[in-house]
């Protein structure tokens, strides 16, 4: 397979500080590492999020997607969440922090991630936002969290617990949240939403 290495992409000047920030934090976080060569690299897009913060994605339309294959495991319908939920009365929605960005990426997979940004070249060691094959891989990371709990259902990184009573939902995301420790899984506070009696999901 031929390398596709694409330029980089002008960032707007609104949100040049705030993309600024966002490099700084996944750096330091060990999401990304600045590298000085790459046969491979995308250009990045930039998502202005509801809270005002941006999320950066590499366009991996530009070439990667081309050579990779979807990870073959399906994402639950709406239909089937909500059949699985039926009899709750009482619901809490749970948003993961940067859901894809807590999986590892093979070293020797890395250098095919690299996005080309104002600042130069930058590999991703955890699973970027816009390669195929994502959304199955943690579909499947996150069922198998959650495997064999009562009243839970995700929907990719929006979790959405119940239960028919107070007492047994709060058992239900007690355990929920357990298993998401166990797994390294991490929550967004502020976009959760929990014992409520009616919530919109999906």
């Amino acid at each position: 397979v031929k390398p596709v290495f694409r330029p980089k992409r002008p960032v707007a000047y609104g949100s040049l500080q705030l993309v600024e920030e966002e490099l700084d934090r996944l750096e330091k976080r060990g999401i990304i590492t600045p590298v000085t060569y790459s046969e491979w690299a995308a250009p990045i897009v930039v998502v202005r999020k509801a809270d005002k913060s941006v999320r950066i994605c590499g366009d991996y339309s530009t070439g990667l997607n081309d050579v990779l294959e979807p990870h073959q495991y399906p994402l639950p319908t709406a239909d089937e969440i909500f059949a699985s939920l039926a009899g709750g009365q009482v619901y809490s929605i749970l948003d993961m922090r940067d859901a894809y960005l807590l999986l590892n990426v093979a070293e020797p997979s890395r250098k095919y991630l690299t996005v080309n940004t104002h600042r130069g070249l930058y590999q991703y060691n955890r699973v970027p936002f816009g390669i195929k094959p994502a959304p199955g891989a943690f579909q499947q990371v996150i069922d198998t969290a959650l495997a064999g709990l009562p009243g839970v259902k995700a929907y990719l990184d929006d979790i959405i617990v119940t239960g028919r009573t107070i007492e047994e939902h709060k058992r239900n995301l007690e355990e929920v949240l357990r298993r998401l420790q166990k797994f390294g899984l991490r929550l967004k506070l502020e976009k959760c939403k929990f014992f409520e009696r009616s919530v919109k999901y999906l």
